[in-house]
C-alpha cells in the first residue's frame, strides 16, 4: 500500500492573476525515481547483480517478463532480490532543490514505475520531503502513458513534474509545468517545445573519464608485465616481432581483465555499498550507472578476445581460461578457504605462460611452478591482512563473503610464509636447470643474487600484512613501496650484469 499523505493541508491553488511560472510553483511536485531522484536506476541494477550472481534466479525472472509482463518480472525481481534502498545513490543537487522546496511549504510526492516497496523505502529515506510515495501494483507499469493517465485522475487541477527520458514525455505533455533532470539534449529541446513553464533544468553530466579509468582498473594491468618474463629469459628482446606480440598481447590481456573487473564489481554491486571504501567505486557510488558499465564490459571483453584470436589460436583458448577461472572465482570460488587463494595464483602462472606462447619460448617447468608458489604467498598475504583486520575489528566468526575464520590467521600465515620459501628454492632450481646450462649468460654466478632479493621482498610482504599495513593488493603496494621498486632493479642489475 501507498503512504498515506501527509499533508493534505499544503496542496495550494494558484491565484488567477499571477504568471503562468508562478502558477507552477504552487502546484504539486511529482518526482520519479530511477534516473531521475537516483543517480542509477533500480530495475538495472538488480538484473546486473542477480545475473552475476544468482543466474538460476534470473532465469525464473526472464519467465516471469515472457509470461506475465513488464509488471510481473518487477515484482519478481523485488521478491528475490531486496533492493538496498538505503544505500541506493541519489542525485545530491536535485535533493538539495527537494528540499528547499519543501522548506518552502511545497507539496511533493514520489511517483516511480518501481515496486511500491522501493517507492516506500525512497520515501522513508527522506522523510519528511514526500507527503506520499507511489510505485508499482497490480498490473499497470508507472511509466509513460500510463503514469500520465495517472496523474492527470489524481492531481485534475495540475501538477508539476521532475523526469528525465523520453518516456516522460507523455507526462509533461499532462503536466503543467516542467523539470528536468540529467536529461539528453534532444528531450530536453522537446519537453521544452511543449511550451510548459520550466521550473528548472538540472544538466547532465558527463561520466568522467577519471571514472572510467578507475572503473576499468588501468593500475591492475601492471599484472600482464608477467607476459614479458619468458621473453627476457628466452633473450628474445631484440626479437621485434615478438616483443610487439608480447606488448599485444598485454593490450588484450588487459581489456578482457578490466571486462572480469567491471562484471565483478556489478555482482558485488550491493556489498560495495555497504563497504567503507569500495562504496567508492564508479558503480557502486553512481558515478557510472549499471547499463552503461555492461556495455563497457561487453566491448573490452569482446575486443579483447578478437585481438588475441589474431595473434595466436593457443593464446586466445588461454585468455578463456582466464576468464573462465576469473569468473568462477568471483561467482563462487572466492567464498572456499585455499581454495581461494590457490585460483588466484593460477591466474599468475598463467599470463607467464602466456608469454611464452607468444614469444614462441619453450616453457620452462621450474619458471611455471615458481610463479605458481610466489604468488600464491602473495595471495595469501592478501587474505592475511584481511583476517588481521577483522580480528583487529572485534569480529568473530566467519568474515563475510570469504571461507575464512579470524582464527586462521596462524594458518595463512604459515602457508604464505612456507610457500615464499618454497618459491626462493624453486627458483634456484630455475637457475641450475636452466640458466645455467643454456649458455646465454657469460657471467651467471650473478643469477644467485636473485633468490636471495625475491625473499627479501617476499619477506617484506609478509611484515607488512602481519602487521595490518599492507594493502588489500601487493601489486598496488608493490608499485606505491620505494623498497620494492630498490629491490625490483637489484635485481634488474643482476640480470644485465649476468648477460654481460
Amino acid at each position: 500500500m501507498a503512504l498515506q499523505d501527509l499533508a493534505d493541508g499544503r496542496r495550494k491553488t494558484a491565484a488567477p492573476d499571477v504568471s503562468a511560472s508562478d502558477r507552477s510553483a504552487a502546484l504539486p511536485l511529482i518526482v520519479d525515481l530511477d534516473g531521475t531522484l537516483a543517480l542509477g536506476d533500480s530495475l538495472h541494477d538488480a538484473l546486473a547483480v542477480l545475473a552475476t550472481r544468482r543466474k538460476r534466479d534470473i532465469i525464473a525472472a526472464l519467465a516471469s517478463l515472457a509470461l506475465g509482463g513488464r509488471v510481473a518480472f518487477k515484482q519478481h525481481l523485488a521478491d528475490l532480490w531486496a533492493y538496498p534502498t538505503d544505500t541506493l545513490p541519489l542525485r545530491p543537487e536535485f535533493v538539495a532543490w527537494l528540499e528547499e522546496e519543501f522548506a518552502a511549504g511545497r507539496e511533493i510526492h514520489l511517483v516511480t514505475a518501481s515496486p511500491q516497496a522501493v517507492a516506500d523505502a525512497i520515501a522513508l529515506r527522506l522523510h519528511p520531503i514526500f507527503a506520499s510515495a507511489t510505485g508499482t501494483t497490480g498490473a499497470v507499469n508507472l511509466k509513460g502513458r500510463a503514469k500520465a493517465e495517472h496523474l492527470k485522475a489524481r492531481f485534475p487541477d495540475g501538477f508539476v513534474y521532475a523526469g528525465n527520458d523520453s518516456s516522460d514525455l507523455h507526462i509533461w505533455e499532462a503536466a503543467s509545468g516542467v523539470v528536468t533532470v540529467a536529461t539528453a539534449a534532444d528531450v530536453r529541446a522537446s519537453a521544452h517545445a511543449l511550451g510548459k513553464p520550466v521550473e528548472r533544468d538540472f544538466p547532465a553530466k558527463a561520466i568522467a573519464w577519471k571514472s572510467w579509468l578507475k572503473l576499468v582498473r588501468l593500475h591492475q594491468w601492471s599484472k600482464n608485465g608477467l607476459m614479458l618474463v619468458p621473453l627476457v629469459l628466452a633473450h628474445q628482446y631484440t626479437n621485434t616481432e615478438a616483443v610487439l606480440a608480447v606488448v599485444l598481447g598485454m593490450l588484450c590481456m588487459g581489456l578482457v581483465a578490466s571486462a572480469t573487473y567491471i562484471v565483478n564489481d556489478l555482482g558485488d554491486l550491493e556489498s560495495d555499498r555497504r563497504h567503507s571504501t569500495k562504496c567508492r567505486r564508479p558503480i557502486a557510488s553512481g558515478a557510472i550507472p549499471a547499463k552503461p558499465a555492461v556495455l563497457c564490459a561487453a566491448a573490452l571483453g569482446l575486443t579483447g578476445l578478437a585481438g588475441a584470436l589474431v595473434l595466436s589460436p593457443l593464446f586466445a583458448a588461454l585468455v578463456l581460461v582466464y576468464v573462465a577461472f576469473t569468473v568462477s572465482y568471483s561467482l563462487k570460488l572466492k567464498t572456499y578457504a585455499l581454495i581461494d587463494v590457490f585460483v588466484l595464483g593460477m591466474l599468475y602462472m598463467v599470463r607467464v605462460y602466456m608469454g611464452t606462447v607468444l614469444t614462441g619460448a619453450a616453457a620452462s617447468p621450474w619458471l611455471l611452478v615458481f610463479s605458481l608458489f610466489f604468488f600464491l604467498s602473495l595471495s595469501l598475504a592478501k587474505r592475511h591482512v584481511e583476517i588481521v583486520k577483522a580480528g583487529e575489528r572485534g569480529h568473530v566468526g566467519i568474515i563475510h563473503g570469504r571461507g575464512y575464520d579470524v582464527r586462521d590467521a596462524p594458518l595463512t600465515l604459515a602457508l604464505g610464509v612456507s610457500s615464499s620459501l618454497a618459491a626462493v628454492l624453486l627458483i634456484q632450481l630455475y637457475v641450475v636447470n636452466d640458466a645455467f646450462p643454456v649458455g646465454l649468460y657469460n657471467q651467471p654466478g650473478w643469477l644467485w643474487v636473485i633468490g636471495p632479493v625475491v625473499f627479501l621482498w617476499a619477506s617484506r610482504v609478509w611484515l607488512k600484512s602481519h602487521r595490518g599495513e599492507l594493502h588489500d593488493d601487493p601489486v598496488v603496494f608493490a608499485i606505491k613501496d620505494p623498497p620494492s621498486w630498490v629491490l625490483g632493479l637489484t635485481i634488474l642489475a643482476t640480470f644485465i650484469l649476468a648477460v654481460n
